[in-house]
């Protein structure tokens, strides 16, 4: 089932968690920076996204620096503008 919820729609999904993770939480104090349960797990997925989009960014990034194409392409762009990054004044 969907509903609307600020801007977005959301669904409905029925979660399990390890007792004691969910012991820690009240212990900890965690549920009271939350409206309730479902924003607890919202956050932490948003969080968990984020995380995931920065490793893959980064695996990205060190593919591309293993890539002799790559490479070739960034020395031929360096080489190109070598001059220019040490004018001062164009005109």
């Amino acid at each position: 089932m969907k509903s609307r919820h600020k801007g977005s729609w959301m669904v409905r999904k029925t979660i399990s968690i390890d007792e004691h993770l969910f012991s820690e939480l009240k212990e900890e104090g965690v549920l009271d920076h939350f409206k309730n349960f479902s924003d607890l797990v919202s956050s932490s997925l948003k969080q968990t996204i984020e995380s995931i989009k920065k490793e893959n960014y980064q695996k990205q990034i060190e593919k591309m620096a293993n890539d002799p194409l790559v490479m070739e392409d960034i020395m031929q762009v360096q080489e190109d503008f070598k001059y220019a990054d040490g004018e001062t004044d164009a005109f």
